[in-house]
């Protein structure tokens, strides 16, 4: 990954700007209580490895009709607790997307004052719907200005889809790799777990080498190739 920020002569500490980007529509509902258990189970996780509770620096956000901010971003050591996740809404893309680039700009403007030096950031993005946004064109227009290569921090972009996740919108929405729920392979419960903890392990891969980990395999999922788009 490379240092997208302007202060590169400055010596300090490498640090990655996490983003855990969390579908919370009214289809949600039923794994409300496993998304809030596994949020915890992540944190405390990340938490008790000092290697990488310094070098990952986590915000939490949910989308259905309007984006929220669950957890700004800190570093998991100096968490207290986190918010209950509520899922209610629909899915809509654009304003995710939207206000992802406005608090990477801030985010990154405050680690660089703390003396960290941020990596290229990275969004898992995790979804069981399509888009609701109309038209279109404003999630795809958001998208493009949020990992917009002129844009010097736009970050990597995984993604996540099952149940009512398209395929096409997946790869169009991620820029190093995407998976989508085999039908049948696992429920909507497996998948949501398997998809979090393969985040989680790839988090504690990348503080061990200091070069964001790409995940290659997803139980349950296939990887979409991101090659020869058509959307």
């Amino acid at each position: 990954m490379n240092d997208p920020s302007p202060a590169r002569a400055h010596a300090g500490p490498q640090g990655l700007p996490t983003y855990l980007v969390l579908d919370v529509s009214k289809s949600m509902k039923p794994h409300e209580s496993l998304l809030n258990r596994t949020l915890e189970d992540i944190v405390n996780t990340l938490y008790s490895s000092p290697r990488v509770s310094e070098f990952v620096h986590l915000s939490i956000l949910t989308f259905s009709t309007r984006p929220h901010v669950v957890l700004a971003m800190t570093e998991i050591s100096g968490l207290t607790g986190l918010p209950v996740v509520e899922c209610r809404g629909s899915t809509y893309f654009g304003p995710l997307f939207e206000t992802l680039r406005d608090r990477i700009e801030l985010d990154l403007s405050g680690l660089t004052t703390r003396g960290v030096r941020p990596l290229r950031p990275v969004v898992f993005l995790l979804t069981d719907g399509a888009p609701a946004d109309n038209p279109a064109q404003r999630w795809v227009d958001a998208f493009e200005a949020l990992t917009d290569p002129r844009w010097r921090p736009h970050p990597h972009v995984i993604t996540y889809g099952f149940g009512e996740a398209v395929e096409a919108v997946l790869r169009r929405m991620a820029t190093v790799a995407a998976f989508i729920a085999e039908p049948g392979a696992a429920t909507d419960t497996e998948a949501i777990t398997s998809a979090l903890n393969t985040m989680l392990n790839s988090l504690v891969a990348t503080a061990a080498g200091d070069a964001l980990q790409i995940p290659e395999r997803v139980a349950g999922f296939r990887e979409v190739p991101l090659d020869h788009v058509e959307f």
